[in-house]
């Protein structure tokens, strides 16, 4: 008897319980929502620098970016389509002693374009929120590591840009 009283108890809590998760009224914080499209075509990345397999370190970036999203990256019949190309791309001297460079910095921007639907989104010369320096100092090897390890880095800040104004544009 008593583990009925129980179980009846704990059905008319449970109940009560959900009855407002049901029956409210809708509404939502700003920006609390995903993206309005499940699913995102990534073009190619067009690289306009000279800088070798930007193109592929920048489309890698973006699918996981937009993985870790919730939206699904597919090769055709998506929701909406992802252009974007690298316009520059350049490595500058930050530090230096004695006339040799210890530091340096990398510049890198893009143009994007999303196109769901009948709206189109752009954002024109997008750069890393961040400042992304690398030490250059060591061999020619060493170098060149920290540089493709800031690359890989560049990208994945200008991804999370890219698709965090995405997320901005649509909670307006």
């Amino acid at each position: 008897m008593k583990s009925n009283n129980r179980l009846n108890t704990g059905l008319i809590v449970a109940f009560f319980l959900l009855i407002p998760l049901i029956s409210s009224c809708g509404y939502k914080m700003v920006g609390s929502t995903f993206l309005p499209f499940r699913s995102i075509y990534i073009k190619q990345v067009v690289n306009r620098t000279y800088e070798p397999r930007l193109e592929e370190r920048l489309h890698d970036a973006l699918s996981r970016e937009f993985i870790s999203q919730g939206i699904e990256i597919r090769s055709s019949s998506a929701d909406a389509l992802l252009e974007s190309e690298v316009t520059s791309f350049a490595v500058g001297a930050v530090g230096a002693v004695d006339e040799v460079v210890k530091e340096q910095e990398l510049f890198m921007t893009t143009n994007i374009k999303l196109i769901e639907g009948e709206r189109v989104t752009e954002f024109r010369d997008m750069r890393s929120p961040i400042r992304i320096t690398f030490v250059s100092t060591g061999t020619v090897s060493d170098s060149v590591a920290s540089k493709e390890a800031a690359t890989d880095r560049a990208c994945r800040e200008i991804a999370k840009e890219i698709v965090g104004r995405n997320i901005m544009s649509y909670a307006k």
